[in-house]
């Protein structure tokens, strides 16, 4: 399946733009100081008021619906630019992702977080459930890109597969933010490519039919681009489950849709299905020996015990929750961050990780760029 168009090569879910970060990462190795990562993503709050049948973050809302002090988050935001890896690079994380293991707009500081991050020189993408945005038109209009996970394309399949009817709510709120951003003199509408707001599209074999209305309404809501992947099971179910979610022709069906969608495609305004990181079913297929991007990435988390850390490390985005990949010893101090990155306790981690609990792959990409492209050099990459 095609997942852009020849025009929208360069686009901001095309992998290759991590070939951009060799130089960061040929710099990971035992026993030496590493470079701090390039992006952090922070969980800001492990609560949500939707209820969506596949949630890779039930684990977390069940386990700790706690947040992140204001105060942590102030630190985090003065800390990050500062943050000094190994000599041979520049300090300072370039980019935060604010995520969560639940919908981050509902921490109460969210907004004077990402506005001193910003202060900061830090780039910032939020990923969000789209029900608070007209709160925070303002802070979010500094973003580099806020991706509303709308997820169907209808109120009848949006509620069925979340439980709750608030679907035009939150297309009124999208149009809102891209009102906004378009009349301001903003990072959110600069109208680059990759800037803006996307439709976000998780897609999974209850929403497929529900692709092409999803995606003639994000560009009429002012999108500048509408984002398709594959769900997966969640790490903790891989016991009880098959780690496949889709067999009856489903990529078929994928591949149909959006061909029939990309005709919306104009300057402004892109369609892109992506399926690199799975296999030719959209089932995962992570293809790599180690798991590397655990020294490229990492999440900061609420505390699961308020009285004794301010926040947890976590160092996978996929398999949030899981004890086997926090810094345990990291939480009082964000300094801590510092001290424990590329750290014996570090690459202890990176020893014990057991691919086969791991569910699909975020970091793919970047573990396939580790081994292939600069641990065996198969791209000659010095030689452009």
């Amino acid at each position: 399946m095609k997942e852009w168009s020849p025009a929208k090569k360069w686009n901001p879910f095309n992998s290759y733009k991590l070939l951009s970060q060799v130089y960061r990462w040929r710099h990971i190795e035992r026993e030496k100081a590493i470079p701090q990562p390039a992006l952090v993503t922070i969980d800001p709050i492990n609560k949500c008021n939707l209820r969506c049948d596949w949630c890779n973050a039930e684990y977390m809302l069940k386990e700790n619906n706690r947040m992140l002090s204001r105060d942590t988050l102030m630190d985090l935001a003065d800390f990050l630019p500062r943050w000094q890896g190994s000599q041979e690079w520049p300090a300072g994380v370039e980019a935060i992702c604010i995520a969560g293991g639940g919908e981050p707009l509902l921490h109460p500081d969210i907004g004077p977080f990402i506005e001193r991050a910003v202060a900061n020189g830090i780039e910032v993408g939020v990923v969000t459930n789209g029900t608070n945005l007209d709160e925070l038109l303002e802070p979010l209009s500094k973003c580099t890109w806020v991706g509303v996970s709308v997820d169907a394309g209808t109120a009848a399949t949006f509620q069925r597969l979340k439980q709750v009817d608030c679907f035009e709510r939150i297309l009124d709120n999208i149009q809102q933010l891209t009102a906004y951003a378009a009349a301001h003199d903003c990072c959110l509408g600069s109208g680059r490519a990759g800037y803006g707001v996307s439709y976000k599209y998780l897609l999974t074999p209850d929403n497929i039919e529900d692709i092409v209305p999803a995606a003639r309404l994000a560009k009429r809501l002012g999108c500048t681009n509408f984002h398709l992947r594959p769900a997966s099971v969640a790490w903790d179910k891989l016991s009880a489950h098959k780690p496949t979610l889709f067999h009856n022709g489903e990529d078929m069906r994928l591949e149909a849709a959006i061909e029939t969608v990309r005709p919306l495609e104009d300057e402004t305004f892109g369609v892109y299905g992506i399926t690199h990181k799975f296999g030719s079913d959209l089932n995962p297929a992570n293809g790599f020996n180690h798991c590397h991007a655990l020294f490229m990435t990492c999440v900061v988390m609420p505390p699961r015990d308020e009285t004794r850390e301010r926040f947890r490390l976590g160092l996978c985005c996929d398999r949030r929750g899981d004890l086997r990949l926090e810094a345990t010893e990291v939480g009082s101090s964000v300094e801590e961050i510092a001290d424990f990155w590329g750290s014996g306790n570090h690459w202890a981690i990176f020893d014990t990780i057991d691919l086969a609990d791991c569910p699909r792959c975020t970091y793919q990409p970047h573990n396939q760029i580790m081994e292939h492209v600069i641990l065996e050099d198969s791209m000659t990459y010095k030689f452009i």
